[in-house]
């Protein structure tokens, strides 16, 4: 196979000289060894379930974004009301026992 006289804009000396010299050819093993080492990068960059890794990131990202957000919307339990559930239920058990009778 030959190149064409043009040269690829080379100009007139520098194109006939390209177009003189024939195409190389890649050796017969090349095309199996290139499609096999990318079956191999294809194969791992697929993560679980066989989904890209890219997906599971971004899905881990948004669920920890997620996460995060809800958590700063939780409410807060102020001390007072915590040790006033903790009175009552101290109350609760004293009752208990002087029904049983302990």
């Amino acid at each position: 196979m030959k190149r064409d006289k043009g040269g690829d804009g080379l100009g007139r000396e520098l194109g006939e000289l390209y177009a003189s010299v024939p195409v190389p050819k890649a050796p017969a093993w090349f095309a199996a060894k290139t499609m096999a080492r990318l079956r191999r990068e294809e194969k791992k960059s697929r993560g679980w379930f066989g989904l890209p890794q890219w997906i599971l990131i971004g899905a881990g990202a948004a669920l920890l974004a997620l996460g995060w957000l809800r958590w700063e919307s939780q409410p807060s339990v102020a001390d007072a009301e915590l040790f006033a559930a903790l009175d009552a239920m101290v109350e609760e058990e004293k009752d208990s026992r002087w029904w049983a009778g302990l």
